[in-house]
C-alpha cells in the first residue's frame, strides 16, 4: 500500500486517492505560508512571540505582499499571541497601521492567548475590528527601564522612558474609553485584564 492509499473500512478494500503534482504543490505552499507566518487567501499575519526590533519591516514586507496579490485589499487581520517585548518597535508598528488606514485598509486583530504590556498597546490600537477569545489575558504596565553608566546618560534615558511612556498613554487615549492620566495611575503596577474587562475599558470590541 503506497502513502496516499486509503484502506475502506467497509469491506477492507483498497482505495487509491490519486494526488496530483498540482495539489502537492498547492498543500506545499500553504505550509510555507504558515511558516512565514501569513495566511495570503484570508489576508491574515501572525505576531507570536515577543515583539522584536526588525518585526515592524516584517510586517510591512508581508502587508506588502498581500497587496501584490490583491490590488483592491481592504483589511488585513493580525493573529495576535505575545507577551510584548520593544516600545519603540511597537510604536513603529502602530504608525504604519494608521498610515494603511489612510489609504483606507483596515488592520483588524485577534488576540488568542495574551496581549501583554507592548502587545496590549498594539491590540489597542489596530483601526478595524479588535477582537479577543474568552479566556485570554491582557496586561499594561509601566514601562521599564534599566540604564548604567554616567549620571548624564542616565538622566537623559529617563526623560526618554517619560516621553515613550507619555507616547503609549497619548495612545491608550486615543483607542480606549479611558483618559491618559487614568492610564498612568493604573499602570504603577502590572495591571492584569480579562477579556470582559479589557472590552469594558475599550481594549478591545468583542469577544469571541
Amino acid at each position: 500500500m503506497g502513502l496516499y492509499d486509503n484502506v475502506d473500512s467497509t469491506n477492507g478494500s483498497e482505495t487509491n486517492y490519486t494526488i496530483t503534482s498540482e495539489s502537492k504543490h498547492k498543500w506545499f505552499q500553504e505550509f510555507r505560508e504558515f511558516d512565514y507566518g501569513i495566511d495570503i487567501k484570508d489576508n491574515i499575519i501572525l505576531i507570536q512571540d515577543d515583539i522584536v526590533i526588525g518585526l515592524s519591516f516584517d510586517f510591512i514586507s508581508k502587508v506588502r505582499l498581500l497587496r501584490k496579490i490583491n490590488p483592491e485589499l481592504k483589511s488585513v487581520t493580525i493573529l495576535l499571541n505575545s507577551g510584548g517585548g520593544d516600545v519603540v518597535e511597537t510604536l513603529g508598528l502602530i504608525d504604519y497601521i494608521r498610515s494603511l488606514d489612510s489609504e483606507g485598509i483596515k488592520v483588524n486583530v485577534v488576540c488568542r492567548g495574551m496581549a501583554m504590556s507592548a502587545a496590549a498597546l498594539l491590540l489597542a490600537s489596530c483601526t478595524g475590528i479588535r477582537v479577543a477569545s474568552k479566556h485570554s489575558k491582557i496586561m499594561v504596565h509601566q514601562l521599564s527601564s534599566f540604564t548604567a553608566g554616567k549620571l548624564s546618560d542616565i538622566k537623559s534615558n529617563a526623560k526618554f522612558a517619560e516621553q515613550l511612556e507619555n507616547d503609549c498613554n497619548e495612545i491608550m487615549e486615543q483607542c480606549t474609553k479611558k483618559d491618559k492620566t487614568w492610564w498612568q495611575n493604573i499602570q504603577q503596577n502590572d495591571y492584569f485584564m480579562t477579556a470582559e474587562e479589557a472590552l469594558e475599558l475599550g481594549i478591545i470590541d468583542k469577544i469571541i
